[in-house]
């Protein structure tokens, strides 16, 4: 597991203790956070679809570098 992907985990951990839900599977539980994640930023104005799409862009080319040599 890398920093981010430690750092992922204890948020997803902390957001279901703040939930008083326990996680049921990892799938449903980043879904859930992801859900949440975008309402909140609706309720802020923000866009959420873009940043769904802006996230998933930095998502993809993060794993071509990580492919390079």
């Amino acid at each position: 597991m890398t920093r981010r992907t430690e750092s992922a985990r204890q948020a997803l951990d902390q957001y279901c203790l703040s939930k008083g839900e326990p996680l049921d599977t990892l799938e449903t539980g980043i879904i859930d956070l992801l859900t949440d994640l975008l309402h909140l930023a609706r309720l802020e104005g923000l866009d959420a679809f873009k940043l769904g799409q802006t996230a998933l862009t930095h998502f993809v080319v993060e794993i071509e570098m990580a492919r390079m040599p």
